[in-house]
């Protein structure tokens, strides 16, 4: 009994810092380790603004990434980065800091979005695109 108490227990917590998950719509995504966003609570809390403020920037997410990495990336500090095939998964780079605007880093999930569509779509980047879908993002999750 107490194994598996212990194994719920870590089943627990590796959900909670490695993963969001939102049931209604089958959306999953790995959220990798980071030692700048411990709990990654800013980026699931960001991800779910995204969801109620901009349902189609969220839909896109939800199929176009896999994982996410909230280490320092070619983005800096407060931005995000995409590096095409970084990975066999479809990742992207959030470099947000845990007590951040909710609303800044849900914008830098979708322009990093907008260049894994580009990639995915093999259309050449263009940062014009992604900077408006961004841009609409962090208006909307303001207005919201």
């Amino acid at each position: 009994m107490k194994i598996f108490i212990l194994a719920l227990i870590i089943a627990a917590v590796i959900y909670r810092y490695f993963f969001y998950y939102d049931l209604s719509t089958g959306c999953l995504i790995k959220l990798k380790p980071s030692i700048i966003e411990l709990s990654s609570a800013n980026i699931k809390e960001s991800i779910k603004i995204l969801k109620i403020a901009v349902p189609d920037e969220y839909e896109k997410l939800c199929a176009h990434v896999d994982l996410i990495n909230p280490n320092f990336s070619c983005g800096g500090t407060g931005g995000g980065c995409y590096v095409p095939g970084q990975t066999p998964q479809k990742e992207i780079d959030i470099s947000t800091t845990n007590d951040g605007f909710l609303g800044w880093t849900a914008a830098v999930i979708a322009h990093e979005t907008c260049h894994a569509i580009q990639h995915e779509e093999e259309r050449p980047f263009n940062e014009d695109e992604c900077n408006e879908i961004g841009n609409y993002v962090l208006e909307s999750t303001v207005v919201y």
